[in-house]
């Protein structure tokens, strides 16, 4: 991400104005990405460059630092942080950008925390699942917010149940010519999903799973 470039000021409401209740009382979500189970998009960001690079974490019930207002025009929303109000997810660009910083940033950069009043880069088009940036797109780029993987190579030779741990930052990714996968959806969910326990090693579970279907197997 470009350091320095986001920069906290004034709190304001920003250009979307909705917030899903008639009542007057602010609705808090969870942002949850799909491919990262147990964990939440949180307003935890990096120094003075506000970046998401440290941003998903295991979820924290009521924790107003993992919650968020999604405010609608009808057309977009912005995602303004429940913990620092009047600050929004967007894409890392301010006016002035030239037109390569503005391509890198939207075909692979890191998201950032910035003032929803911003003039670019904090609405979103939300699919149901997707969030794509409608500066982005306007630019040129279909760009999606997006997490990524640790790199893993499915050393244990079954690629089926390789489970794949999700990095910590939050980002965009706007190549074209890619399928929408899990990573690249969301939720937005006002509490947070329920189970009877949590698993702590996924991979070793279908690992021991698979195992004793082979001894079934075996015995018959």
């Amino acid at each position: 991400g470009k350091s320095g470039k986001s920069a906290k000021g004034a709190k304001s409401r920003g250009k979307s104005s909705g917030d899903g209740r008639e009542d007057g009382h602010e609705e808090l979500f969870y942002l949850l990405p799909t491919a990262c189970p147990n964990e939440c998009i949180t307003s935890i960001v990096t120094g003075d460059a506000f970046e998401f690079a440290d941003s998903v974490r295991r979820c924290k019930a009521n924790d107003e630092s993992h919650m968020w207002i999604v405010r609608s025009d009808g057309s977009y929303v912005e995602i303004e942080s429940a913990y620092d109000r009047g600050m929004c997810i967007g894409v890392d660009y301010r006016r002035g950008d030239a037109a390569p910083m503005l391509a890198e940033t939207c075909y692979d950069g890191e998201l950032v925390l910035k003032e929803c009043d911003s003039d670019y880069g904090t609405e979103w088009y939300f699919t149901g699942g997707q969030l794509i940036n409608s500066m982005c797109w306007g630019a040129g780029l279909s760009s999606l917010m997006t997490v990524f993987f640790e790199d893993d190579d499915g050393s244990n030779g079954n690629d089926e149940t390789v489970v794949k741990e999700c990095k910590k930052d939050l980002a965009v990714w706007g190549a074209n010519d890619e399928a929408v996968l899990k990573a690249d959806t969301f939720m937005f969910v006002n509490r947070l999903p329920e189970a009877p326990f949590a698993i702590d090693d996924v991979q070793a579970a279908l690992e021991m799973a698979g195992s004793e279907a082979n001894d079934v197997e075996g015995a018959e």
